[in-house]
């Protein structure tokens, strides 16, 4: 036969295997740690399977948000470095399938904003883990078709970041570098080198260091996730109506040339209207 004869053959005996094979790694519940790390990989594996028959997509992500929570058995006071790694994989893996497919993921956008945010408000996350939710969140808003819906929903995930880097404490500790090298513990060490062995002061500015870098990495992370999407945007991450009221006659040749204002630019980039409320905090 033809060689399309052929290649619809070969697809009508590999889409029920591959059907019943990814039916067969979400409906798998291993107890144990690095099996649960194999399945991980082979739930982001399915990420390209996905893009063709979503129908186990919202189960596989389900599976692996539940993962990202894992704790060790009998529970310890630190995380085991098996528990760290999966954990690690899980965030991993959901910004990759959140890459690959995410406006497979938009009509599920509300419960996954639910079950992120009951994962970032129970405090067992490490900043990475965080990290990579806001990412993965980040990449599902991009692919959500009204621009206001999108800007809105992109100011709610990092409200709390930006909340953070506005208190009146984060706020004082870069006011000088005086300031700021207190806030690090740095001042304080130098004058009496025996505050480093005070755990309770070594808390203080643990929990203070990553109070702040962590708020300021999700803010560069999702920033750059929604950039990177308005690129790949068919005006080049150019407003429309921009395009479109171009004027040849204009000695302006570009039709990124001259004043555009906020909302124009927020039809591309969601993060965009957070920059009025970042900017003013950050150069005071």
């Amino acid at each position: 036969g033809s060689y399309d004869e052929k290649r619809m053959k070969i697809r009508s005996t590999v889409q029920p295997l591959l059907s019943e094979l990814a039916k067969m790694i979400v409906s798998w519940t291993p107890s144990d740690l690095w099996l649960k790390f194999r399945r991980t990989t082979l739930l982001e594996a399915l990420k390209h399977y996905w893009k063709y028959e979503p129908s186990t997509l919202p189960q596989g992500v389900d599976s692996i948000l539940t993962y990202l929570s894992t704790k060790d058995n009998p529970p310890r006071e630190q995380l085991s470095d098996d528990v760290i790694s999966l954990r690690k994989k899980c965030g991993v893996s959901l910004v990759a399938v959140s890459k690959e497919v995410p406006h497979l993921l938009v009509p599920w956008l509300a419960q996954l904003s639910d079950s992120a945010k009951a994962l970032l408000s129970s405090g067992d996350l490490s900043p990475t883990n965080e990290m990579h939710l806001y990412e993965f969140l980040s990449c599902v808003a991009t692919a959500v078709e009204n621009p206001v819906d999108r800007s809105n929903f992109v100011a709610d995930v990092l409200s709390n970041s930006i909340q953070k880097i506005a208190s009146q404490s984060l706020q004082s500790s870069i006011q000088s570098p005086e300031n700021f090298l207190a806030f690090l513990g740095i001042a304080q060490a130098g004058a009496d080198p025996n505050c480093v062995a005070n755990p309770e002061f070594v808390r203080k500015v643990t929990d203070d260091f990553s109070s702040l870098f962590s708020s300021l990495n999700q803010l560069l992370s999702v920033g750059k996730r929604c950039h990177e999407a308005a690129r790949k945007r068919a005006n080049g991450g150019l407003p429309v109506e921009r395009l479109a009221d171009l004027d040849e006659s204009s000695p302006q040749n570009c039709p990124d040339e001259g004043p555009v204002s906020i909302s124009d630019l927020a039809i591309n980039d969601p993060f965009v209207p957070l920059w009025p409320k970042i900017l003013p905090t950050l150069l005071q």
